[in-house]
């Protein structure tokens, strides 16, 4: 985003530049005046409707460039609406992290005060998982099946 930014920025010094460059050199070389003299020379091939034509298409592209500027204003503003709402997501999203003490034979967990839970709740309190409970084939054989 500050990237497109700092790019628009570059573009606004550099057309800034041309401008002031070229103010500069037609204020020294009188330019419009040896285009008149060009023109009034040439008159029967209709030189001097290029000033014109020329003049209209600056317009143009001026009314096109604000438009493209107004776009890409909304653009970043969608994108930063979008940012936002990715960095809440992810706010949100609790995750497990780090060794988490379990008993080797029971399967409770100790959490931070010290206290051992079932396994089910400790990952429930600590993230946003949820618990569906089946037996397996090994459990059933050995529990059920005797």
């Amino acid at each position: 985003m500050f990237k497109h930014i700092s790019q628009i920025k570059l573009e606004l010094v550099v057309i800034s530049f041309i401008l002031i460059f070229s103010f500069l050199l037609f204020s020294i070389y009188d330019v419009l005046e040896k285009v008149v003299e060009f023109s009034s020379t040439y008159e029967k091939y209709e030189i001097d409707e290029i000033i014109s034509t020329l003049i209209v298409f600056a317009i143009c592209m001026a009314w096109f460039s604000f438009r493209r500027w107004r776009e890409t204003l909304r653009t970043i503003s969608i994108l930063e609406k979008k940012n936002k709402e990715v960095i809440d997501t992810l706010e949100t999203i609790k995750t497990l992290e780090g060794i988490i003490p379990i008993c080797m034979y029971c399967k409770e967990i100790r959490d931070e005060e010290g206290a051992w839970n079932q396994l089910e709740k400790y990952i429930s309190e600590h993230s946003e998982a949820k618990f569906s409970h089946g037996i397996c084939e090994k459990c059933k054989e050995k529990h059920y099946l005797k």
